[in-house]
């Protein structure tokens, strides 16, 4: 079984249920995802199905219960499916951790400890953050929050909050480096 295809067709049919998140949001850290895990020699397959199948719980209200404790519960949903479609107790695992940790803090990054690169779940956490630290998804992330009636000025707030968050998330130098660029553009563009 493509657990890939499987996990992305399980994330749009909840984006749908859910309401949230901006599926080109998932798309970008999708894209990210299978740059890092070039960059860094990662499973892409773990990677991309963890990405995916990391907000199958989610809720577009704001900081809200849900919201706060998606990872956690996004985790549980999905065991079920793991199972189902057959994916080894090592990888099941793997994409569990990345679920459950892609909004924790690691300092120092998260190790493989066979390659000594950074492990799955400091991919899925910087691929994730990034889609929130570049232009075009902040762009996206307040395009969304217009669709939500939130007024401008203060989707421009919730923009440049949740960039910041998701910027102090990365630990990945690549990302480090490109957020800081992508950063600087993006406040530039909402603040003239």
């Amino acid at each position: 079984m493509d657990i890939v295809l499987l996990s992305k067709d399980l994330m749009y049919s909840q984006t749908q249920v859910n309401k949230a998140p901006a599926w080109l949001l998932t798309e970008l850290a999708i894209e990210k995802g299978k740059e890092l895990s070039k960059h860094y020699g990662a499973d892409e397959r773990l990677v991309l199905t963890s990405l995916y199948l990391a907000h199958t719980v989610f809720s577009p209200i704001w900081r809200g219960q849900v919201q706060q404790n998606h990872p956690r519960l996004s985790a549980e949903f999905v065991v079920s499916y793991l199972d189902k479609w057959g994916v080894s107790n090592d990888d099941k695992k793997i994409i569990l951790e990345s679920i459950e940790k892609h909004h924790v803090i690691s300092t120092p990054p998260q190790k493989n400890r066979a390659t000594g690169k950074p492990s799955t779940m400091e991919i899925v956490k910087n691929a994730e953050c990034a889609k929130f630290v570049t232009v075009k998804g902040a762009l996206i992330w307040l395009h969304e929050l217009g669709l939500r009636g939130v007024p401008y000025e203060e989707a421009v707030d919730k923009v440049f909050k949740k960039m910041d968050e998701k910027q102090s998330l990365l630990t990945l130098d690549v990302c480090i480096k490109e957020a800081k660029v992508q950063c600087a553009k993006i406040k530039k563009l909402l603040f003239t």
